[in-house]
Formats: C-alpha cells, structure tokens, sequence
C-alpha cells in the first residue's frame, strides 16, 4: 500500500463510531502500519443521544454516556478537541483543544460525522426543550415536585409528537404513574397530551401503523391532540396557533434536529438547511473529504430518495463509507450510497414497542414486550454495545 495514509474522523456520534469500528475490519491488517486512524471529538465519551428521555425517568443515567477510547482500543488515537478550520489545498484540519490552543493535523482522507444537535424551541416560547442532559434532569426535578404538590392533577403537554415525542410522552407517562404509587397518592391525576401539528402519527408509515401506535398511547392514557401547532407557554397554558389553549402544569418540546451548527464555519458547501451536500460515495465538493450521518444531503442514485437523519442510516452509511475509502486507497470501485429499506422501530414504554418493516409492498409488524426488547437491540447496536 506504500506510505503510511492518515484517515480522520471528526465526530463520536452513531456516524462516527460506526464508522470506527467499520475501518478496523476494513484495514484490520493494515493499521498502524499503513493505515493511521484519528478520532475527534470535543467531549470524552460517546452520548446516546435518542435514549436521551431516559434521563428524565431514571436519576442514574451513567450508561448513557461511553468512553471514546472504548471504541478507539490500541489501533486508533483520540484526540480531544473540536474542529475549528479545514485547509483542502494543505489537507490539514485545525482543531482547538481543551487548553485553548491549536493542533494542526494532516490528513489523506477526511470524514466530517458531526452529526446533529437536538432543536432548541425560542426562550420566548416558554417551557423546556428535551436538547441535554441537563435540561432532562431539570424536567425530572420539575415533575417530581409537580407530584409532591397538594394539586389533585398533573397536566403534562409535549410538543412535538416525532419519535422522540411519542417515545417521551409513553415512558415518561408510566413512570409519573408509578412514582405517585409510590408517594402512596394514588388519587394524583396523571395527564399526558402529545402535541401533533399534522392528521396523524408519523406520515411516513401507513395509517394502519399511525392508528395502532395512537391506540397503544391511548392505553397509557396518554391524549394525542392533532392538527394543532404549539405557539407559546407561559402562566401554565399551552397556546395554539389556532387560537385554542390547553391548562398545562409543563410543557416540554421535542422538536426534532437540525445538523450540527458548526458546519456554518467549515466553507463547504451546504443545503439551505444546514447540510453538506454529497455525492452518491459521500464526497464533498473538496477532494478527500467525506461526510456520513446527520450531517449530510445525499441522494440514492438509483431511487432519488434523499437520506433521513436516524441513527438505522448512520450505521448503514458508515459501513459502506469504509469500503468506500478502502477502494480510494487501493484504486478500485466500491457500491454508492443506496436508500435504507422501510423500517420503523419504537418504544411505546418502558418494555413495550412497536416494529414495523415493509418488504415487497408487505407490512410486517410486531408489537408488545418482543418488539420492546427489539428496541433495545437497535439502541445497543447503534452504540456498539455488545
């Protein structure tokens, strides 16, 4: 293979693991001896962002954040630091580190996987976003002193009803249940209302699928209020654009992602949304840059379907991006980017969950306890937790 080449990888999100652990199969013989590896990344560990409501239901969230150098072992560095400037014509990225000073790094190949950043509602708009651990824990605090008030009712509002949403709302829902059992205030009425903005469900399953998640959320007594756009909260009320309200003890957004804001600064070329355009291989317009997850705009050549931003498509685009440097390096070809089949995969509480795969025009779907532990599956996977 001759010189050695130096692969980095900005970024230690579901992208960037994936990524990692694919280019060790891909270049298992080669690395260290022809093949360099960096890892880089601004925090220390690896958060699992989509499991991130856990953190408002359970006060020791420990497993939700994995060492870096856990995935890096003894083949692939670390470094600490975040990425502050990309030089194309020098191959060399800048990166500041915790002291405040700057690294320069020389690299063969380049792979952004910044991934995405949880949307943040406007302060103005009253109530807690779901974007950090930190705002989790205060959410968690807040309602447990809701339920240790003398009021006969909690009202809790989620605005944003993805899959974060309807995740949010069935957990937490249960587990505000069973604390006021425990705090032996049985009478303590528990109100959840997930806030949709559109006809039903997730539009991007049948209706069928729609109906049975919405039946399920209704079993846990959970209220699902659609066709309405949360405007404001504020003095306890939850108004609409509508011009409706909603009494409300809390409300909490789950409004989605948008990619990482920092790709702003990095003079690539980017989607009006914020994304970095690629081709089909996960090119940039500059030479030896890649970018895979979250973070980028690419189209299956053969569907024309654009990629969506979860982490069933961060994994599969990491694995056919290693065999995809390894073909750059050798002078060979390797398989573009192709569309993700149709696959929804969620919790609807603690240890229930819904699969459904579409194969064929066929819809398979499996539900209860078995699609719960399938859920946590896909969870272990997307963090490589064996």
């Amino acid at each position: 293979m001759g010189s050695v080449k130096t692969i980095v990888v900005v970024g230690g999100g579901y992208a960037g693991i994936n990524l990692i652990e694919a280019l060790k199969k891909e270049f298992h013989r080669e690395l260290k001896r022809n093949i360099r590896v960096i890892l880089i990344d601004k925090n220390s560990f690896h958060f699992k962002k989509v499991k991130l409501f856990k953190a408002i239901v359970h006060e020791n969230v420990a497993d939700l954040s994995v060492p870096l150098k856990d995935y890096c072992g003894i083949d692939i560095e670390f470094i600490q630091g975040e990425l502050a400037k990309i030089d194309p014509k020098k191959q060399t990225i800048h990166i500041t580190v915790q002291d405040g000073t700057f690294n320069e790094i020389y690299y063969d190949q380049l792979v952004l996987a910044m991934g995405s950043v949880m949307r943040e509602a406007d302060s103005e708009r009253g109530g807690l976003s779901l974007t950090s651990l930190e705002r989790a824990k205060t959410i968690r605090e807040q309602l447990l002193r809701k339920l240790e008030s003398p009021e006969t009712r909690l009202r809790l509002a989620i605005a944003g009803s993805g899959i974060t949403g309807i995740e949010t709302a069935a957990e937490v829902g249960t587990w505000l249940k069973e604390e006021a059992e425990k705090a032996g205030n049985k009478q303590k009425g528990i109100e959840i209302y997930l806030i949709n903005d559109k006809q039903r469900l997730l539009n991007d399953v049948p209706v069928k699928i729609s109906e049975r998640i919405e039946g399920r959320l209704k079993k846990l007594g959970i209220t699902v209020l659609h066709l309405k756009k949360a405007e404001r909260f504020t003095d306890h009320t939850l108004y609409f654009s509508d011009l409706s309200h909603l009494d409300a003890d809390l409300c909490i957004w789950t409004v989605g992602l948008k990619p990482h804001p920092d790709l702003w600064k990095l003079g690539l070329s980017l989607t009006e949304e914020g994304k970095i355009k690629v081709d089909a291989w996960y090119r940039a317009s500059e030479n030896n840059i890649y970018a895979i997850g979250d973070c980028v705009h690419v189209v299956d050549p053969t569907s024309g379907a654009a990629a969506g931003m979860s982490c069933k498509e961060a994994i599969s685009q990491a694995q056919r991006l290693s065999k995809i440097m390894k073909a750059h390096i050798e002078e060979s070809t390797a398989a573009p980017h192709q569309t993700y089949p149709k696959l929804l995969c969620i919790g609807l509480g603690p240890s229930v969950g819904m699969v459904w795969a579409q194969k064929w025009g066929i819809d398979f779907v499996l539900s209860g306890k078995m699609a719960g532990e399938i859920r946590e599956y896909t969870w272990d996977l997307a963090s490589i937790n064996h």
